[in-house]
This record gives C-alpha cells, structure tokens and sequence, in this order.
C-alpha cells in the first residue's frame, strides 16, 4: 500500500476570458473587495473570490475612482448585480 502525498496537488489554472474587462472600486466603496466583470457582450456581474484566483490573480483593468462620480459608478454596478441575482 502506498501513502498518500502529503501535499495537495496545486490548482488548476483556468485563463480569465477573453476580452473579460476586470473593475474594482476603492477601499471605502462597498466592502472593499468587491471585482466586477465585464464582458465584451455587455454582461456585467460581480466576481466571485474563487473565480479570480483560479484566474491567477489577474491585474485589474479599471479602477474606480474614489470620488462622487466614481461612487455613483460602483454603486451602479454593485445595484445591477443585485438585481441580477435576485
């Protein structure tokens, strides 16, 4: 009988998808960590944690300025991605 490897074997990597545009507002925005996608056909919705690691931690593409007009632009996407889910 062998013995099992001690480590687990290292996660798989899955490439973000193509033309997938990364968002990410500032610290005092939401709760800080929030990363929304958006993708070439206009879908918009928030990333999941477990999403952007598989991805390898990929560089955001926009950030959100952390200003009046910046807010307004994070609580509209944080507002569509509530009503996407329900």
């Amino acid at each position: 009988m062998t013995t099992p490897p001690t480590t687990p074997p290292p996660a798989p990597k899955v490439p973000k998808p193509e033309g997938l545009i990364l968002v990410k507002g500032q610290p005092q925005q939401g709760d800080g960590k929030a990363v929304f996608g958006i993708w070439p056909d206009g879908y918009i919705r928030q990333i999941t944690a477990a999403e952007y690691t598989l991805w390898g931690n990929p560089p955001i593409d926009h950030w959100i300025p952390g200003t009046a007009d910046g807010d307004a632009q994070f609580n509209q996407l944080f507002a569509y991605d509530k009503a996407l889910r329900g």
